[in-house]
Order: C-alpha cells, then structure tokens, then sequence
C-alpha cells in the first residue's frame, strides 16, 4: 500500500488549474512553464517541484503554492527576476533594489487560514521593512493577505495591487468605515455572505466584491441589483440560486471566478461591462477565449463552441438537460472542473487535439486525466485506461445510471469525491493509492474515507472501522439507503458535504475525537432527526442547512 499525503499538493488537479490560471503552458505531460520579461519558471508537477533562476524548490505543501504566485505577481508587475530572491536574507522571499542589490522589502509567506493567522500573531518587527503574505486559489481567482510593517507602522495595501508601482515608499490600509444592514456580512469591501431571505436583494453601494459562495444555495431570492461600486464578482457567488432570475453585471466589473450562475436554472443575465461578452445566453470573457457559463434554460438541443474559446470554465453547462450534443472546437486546450456535470442527455464531439473522448468519458490530451462523463450514452460499465493518473473532481457527479467503475492501478490522485450521488454504483479498485473494504474506497493507509456507495450499506447500517481519521469530501453524499452509521473513536475530521442528501440517515453521535465539522456536512439529511455533537466544536452556519435535526451538545 502506498501513502498519499492528505496536506500536500500531489497531482491535484486543483492546482493543475492553478497553474493555468497564472498563465503556464502544459510544455510535457505534468511539466508547466511560464516565460517572464528576463526568465522562465517551470514547474514538475509530478515531481513536486519548480525551477526558478537555476535552482529548484519544493511544491509539496500550501507554503510552497504561496511562494510561487508570489513570485509570479512580483514578476508580472514587471520587477527584475534578479531582485526577487527566495531563501535570501532570512526571508522567504526578498525584493532588492535592482543596482544595490540592498534590501528593499522582506516577507514571510504562510498557507492560507489558520497557518497565516498563526505568522501574524507570532510575528515580532525587526526594523526593517517587512510583508506577511499568503494567497489561494478560491472560485478560480487567485485570493491573496498581505500586511506590511514599515517602522512601527502596519498597512495592508499598496505592494500586490495592480496599481501598486514598483517599490513604492507609501502604503495604505483597508477601512471598513461604511456600516451594512445586518443581512450583509461585509469585510474590507467583500460581501462575505447574504444572509437575509428578502425576493429582491439591493446590493449596498461601497461594496465591490460579491465573494465566493456569498449567495450559495439561497432558494428566496428572484432577483439581485448590483451597484457600480461592484469590480468583481468571485466564483461561485450565486451557485445552486435555482430561483434567481434576474441579474445585472455593472460596467464597473472587470474581474469574475468560475461560473459564479452555476445552478441558476433560468436566469437572465444583463451584461453591461466591456469586459464581458454576453451572447445568446452565453457568458464569455472580453475577448470570447473563456466560457464561463451557459444557461440552463437554453431550449437549444445543439451548441457548438466558437472557434476563439481556449478553455471552458468549472461548471460552465451545470444542469444544461435540454442539451443533446456538444462540439468541442478545436482550439479549446483546457476546461475546469466537470464542465458538464449533470447534464443528464449530454454526448460530446471532440475535434482538438488536447483531448480524448473514448467511450463517453473525456480525457485530456494524454489520457492521464480523467475530465467527464457522459450520461447521454449511457455506458453503464466505465473501464478507465491504464494510463489514467487522475480521476478529476465532481467527472461523474449524479451519474446515477453507472453500474460499475474500474479503477486502473495508474490512478495515484482521486479529486474531492467525483462519485458522489453515483447510487447505484460498484467500484472495482486496482489502484495501490487507494483500497475497497467491503464497498467502501478508502485511501491506502485507511484513515481516510473517500467514497461510500448505496450498494456498499447493508440493512441501512454502517460501521467505520478504528484507524479512520478523515470522512473526505461528500464521501455519502446521496447514500440514499444508509439509515444509521457508527463512527470511530480517533476519527478527527468530517469533511464538507460529507453526509449531505443522505435522505434516509435517521440518527449519528460525533465522536469527542472530533476536531471540525465542515461546512454543507448534513445538508438535505430531511430525515435526520438526532445529532449529539460534542460542546467543543463549532458548528458552522450551513453545516445543517435544509435539515431539521434537534442538535443535542453533550
């Protein structure tokens, strides 16, 4: 058995559209590069890696993410490769004056969360002009943190922004002077999270980002007025809003994440920024190269993609049912996360030559990722090559129709749960990265649940074995016949959507072991009626969401 480390980047197709999102090119099957004004960077996915100005630097840990799209920003902005230095001057990066060579700025990088909090609350000046940074990759846009020190001085703004100029001797902080009304949860300007119900929803004027998942899964409103303040609009912001109606996109916007309408059934969207093409329901960025969201209304049986679009975005076509056939054009070299999930009737035509579409599932350019699975086939026995590396996220969501999966000994990474709502399903596991006990797909150690079918449940009961200390991504998500599950003393982590939409679920206690709840956990569990969950852990806002359960704390 072979381990796959939870906490490092692996082969993770998220930062493999990391990496595209910077602007890298796929030059060799798992290597990237990205050419800059007086250098290259590459980086060896498979081998954890990148090479930066002759030397090579791990890529294993979200720190080591950081300090490349740092690099990245400085570079970009247009300072010389020659004064951005890594591991130099105790820092982890060091900006230097390009003929002196003196210091001009050092800074810390740290993983985002908790991991940043921590390098904040530990950090003690030395004098010298200093950053704290971090960044991620949320909705397809690369978010970042940063806090300066200059002297006894503490700003938060004026080093990464696109205005920002190069070694700048002046900064500014982020105020929060503007008060909302209560349903809007706002910091440094970001709509975190709307939190009231109201049909119509006004967006205060000052607030210019809507952030990712601010409006997740809100089944009130109809419709939602933007104001020009607005500049960005994160991925996600809107997802599964099947009642939303009506939106305006503001001149002001310039920047949007992954399909932000995914699940907004019939929405009409009114386009009003340059930056964006709107064109018979078809959301396209300013020069039409980006697919970023068709609408599921569309009475149309037939699209093809226009010939000037490279990549098609995460979720582009969620829900498209009246869709019988699409045709990929043969310019597009990249698309996100299943850009077809739950397109019931869907088949594919492929005409570029950066993938492959074999028997209803698509694959990328070498056959190493898994990206899609078409239900309009209706293939119910999926055999993956043997040279399947990957098998993407969310490539055969709500493909309730498959009967079997056989997973090749190649795969070496499973994205967050691409089974889930896959009821009726049996997996036939050969890969030594992960292992099947009785129905069940565990990683190879054990610890970790990635995925429970209906058909793996016996009577409606479940018992985890010791040993089990993380329940993955919607690992049951729609087990629709599990009724009662015990689990383990030792089990550490519940992991987002981990038991969501499981209908039937009656009755769980949380072991005191338990360390985090995520998010959406127990969303739609209608007949779950008990849960005895320890006082320590707190209970996020949409951990039961659609679900009546009388939470008991002990």
């Amino acid at each position: 058995m072979i381990e796959k480390h939870k906490d490092t980047l692996f082969i993770d197709m998220k930062y493999i559209i990391l990496y595209r999102k910077l602007g890298y090119l796929e030059v060799a099957p798992d290597i990237f590069k990205y050419r800059y004004k007086d250098c290259a960077i590459t980086i060896y996915s498979e081998e954890q890696r990148f090479e930066y100005r002759g030397e090579s630097y791990e890529l294993r840990a979200y720190k080591d993410f950081s300090i490349l799209e740092v690099i990245d920003r400085l570079l970009k902005k247009g300072y010389d490769s020659s004064c951005v230095l890594v591991n130099s001057d105790g820092y982890d990066i060091a900006i230097t004056y390009p003929q002196t060579k003196i210091l001009y700025i050092g800074i810390y990088v740290s993983g985002w969360g908790k991991d940043y909090e921590k390098l904040i609350s530990g950090y003690r000046s030395s004098g010298k002009n200093e950053c704290l940074y971090t960044s991620q990759l949320s909705g397809g846009l690369v978010d970042f943190k940063s806090e300066i020190h200059v002297l006894d001085k503490k700003f938060t703004k004026g080093l990464f922004e696109k205005k920002a100029p190069l070694y700048p001797d002046t900064f500014s902080i982020d105020y929060d002077e503007q008060e909302y009304e209560k349903e809007f949860y706002v910091k440094n300007g970001e709509l975190i999270k709307y939190l009231g119900s109201a049909p119509v929803v006004k967006i205060p004027n000052g607030i210019t980002s809507i952030g990712t998942g601010a409006f997740w899964k809100n089944l009130a409103i109809k419709e939602v007025i933007l104001p020009d303040s607005v500049t960005c609009i994160c991925g996600d912001a809107f997802v599964y809003c099947k009642n939303l109606k009506k939106i305006n996109i503001p001149a002001s916007v310039d920047e949007m994440g992954d399909d932000p309408f995914a699940g907004c059934l019939d929405i009409e969207i009114e386009n009003n920024s340059v930056y964006f093409v709107l064109k018979d329901g078809v959301l396209f960025d300013r020069e039409m190269k980006f697919l970023i969201h068709y609408t599921a209304s569309n009475p149309s049986w037939e699209y093809r993609i226009p010939e000037s679009v490279t990549w098609i975005g995460k979720h582009s076509f969620y829900k498209c049912v009246n869709l019988r056939l699409v045709v990929i054009t043969k310019n597009v070299t990249f698309m996100g996360n299943n850009a077809f999930s739950d397109c019931r009737n869907i088949k594919l035509k492929n005409e570029s030559e950066y993938f492959h579409y074999i028997d209803g599932v698509l694959y990328d350019k070498n056959i190493t990722t898994c990206m899609h699975y078409s239900m309009g086939l209706g293939v119910k026995i999926v055999k993956l090559p043997e040279t399947v590396r990957t098998i993407g996220r969310n490539c055969f969501w709500n493909c309730d129709m498959i009967e079997k999966i056989i997973i090749p000994a190649s795969v070496r990474q499973i994205g967050y749960n691409p089974f889930a709502n896959c009821r009726n399903v049996v997996l036939e596991n050969h890969s030594p990265y992960y292992m099947e006990r009785y129905g069940i797909l565990y990683d190879a150690t054990g610890k970790e649940v990635v995925f429970c079918p209906s058909t793996a449940v016996k009577e409606g009961n479940i018992v985890l074995p010791e040993g089990v200390v993380n329940i993955g991504r919607s690992a049951f998500t729609g087990c629709y016949t599990l009724k009662k599950i015990v689990l383990p003393k030792g089990l550490r982590f519940l992991g987002r959507s981990a038991f969501s939409e499981c209908v039937e679920l009656e009755e769980i206690e949380i072991p005191e072991s338990v360390e985090e709840i995520a998010d959406w956990c127990f969303d739609g569990c209608h007949g779950l009626k008990r849960v005895i969950v320890p006082k320590h852990i707190k209970i996020l806002p949409n951990t039961f969401n659609n679900c009546k359960a009388e939470i008991i704390r002990k």
